[in-house]
């Protein structure tokens, strides 16, 4: 916990951006819970292996998120181990338990793998049993706050099982008109697959990245971009300020998920906001 505190502290840096505004002097601080591959199945230990100890780290997790005042939770992708109805169900009958607002990012793992869910139904799903998500859309987005944007971002394969990220043209379209029309607004992107990997594995990586590249070096809003995928802890900031976060897996020893904070001020006399990320690996069980 103490390597990835000092990975913070050493990213740690103060954004700024002039702007013409008229209230009074306030601090606010954004307050949310990320986790990623949970790889969560109804298998018993002994058939489910590796991830036996997946259920146990969610329903820590939860307990975790209840035992502390978050504003929203964000899970990363993989949050099913094999795409089938049954697993997703029953990870959505945990976290239901979760008080605070939560969204699910898509991943590799559960959507179109081999006799698996397709997009549309596994949106269904969750649809129908996260009242956070009733909108059947693959990617979307929500605002925390009157400066922040939070985007839930789709980059997974459709149609044949990739661990590659891929970002149709539709969908790098939607980000850049979303990040437009907010340019006003501080952007959180959270997806699966890391645009900054925290380690080299061609299998894995975001194909016609340019194309990702070019939409995201266009908009000067961005703050941060979260994912998992990797099953690594990894901090750093990019030449324009932006923060690259990945996020370790749940399911393994030490379990841990990331209790993360956007702060910033407001100063009328200056016209500026100041914006700065804080985060903490923090174990669920």
């Amino acid at each position: 916990m103490n390597t990835i505190k000092s990975i913070f502290y050493t990213c740690a840096v103060l954004l700024s951006i002039l702007y013409l505004q008229s209230c009074p002097a306030t601090a606010k601080n954004v307050k949310f819970a990320v986790t990623s591959d949970i790889h969560y199945t109804v298998a018993t230990d002994a058939d489910n292996g590796k991830y036996s100890n997946s259920t146990k780290a969610l329903r820590g997790f939860v307990d975790r998120v209840n035992e502390n005042d978050y504003d929203f939770v964000i899970f990363l992708g993989d949050n099913i181990d094999k795409s089938k109805p049954v697993n997703l169900r029953g990870f959505l009958n945990i976290i239901r338990h979760i008080k605070t607002p939560y969204y699910l990012v898509m991943g590799n793992r559960d959507v179109h793998k081999i006799s698996g869910m397709s997009k549309e139904e596994y949106i269904k799903i969750v649809a129908q049993n996260n009242k956070y998500q009733k909108k059947f859309q693959n990617s979307y987005y929500f605002c925390p706050t009157n400066d922040l944007i939070v985007i839930v971002l789709d980059g997974v394969a459709s149609g044949m099982p990739s661990e590659h990220g891929i970002f149709t043209t539709k969908t790098l379209k939607w980000l850049d008109e979303v990040l437009t029309k907010n340019k006003d607004k501080k952007a959180l992107i959270f997806q699966h697959v890391p645009y900054k990997e925290p380690y080299e594995s061609p299998e894995k990586q975001i194909l016609e990245k340019n194309d990702y590249a070019a939409v995201i070096k266009h908009h000067n809003n961005i703050l941060m971009i979260c994912s998992g995928h990797y099953h690594k802890e990894f901090a750093q900031i990019d030449e324009k300020g932006v923060y690259h976060i990945s996020v370790p897996a749940l399911y393994a020893a030490p379990y841990y998920y990331y209790d993360m904070q956007v702060k910033y001020d407001k100063f009328p006399l200056r016209k500026a906001k100041n914006f700065k990320i804080d985060g903490t690996a923090k174990p669920a069980i």
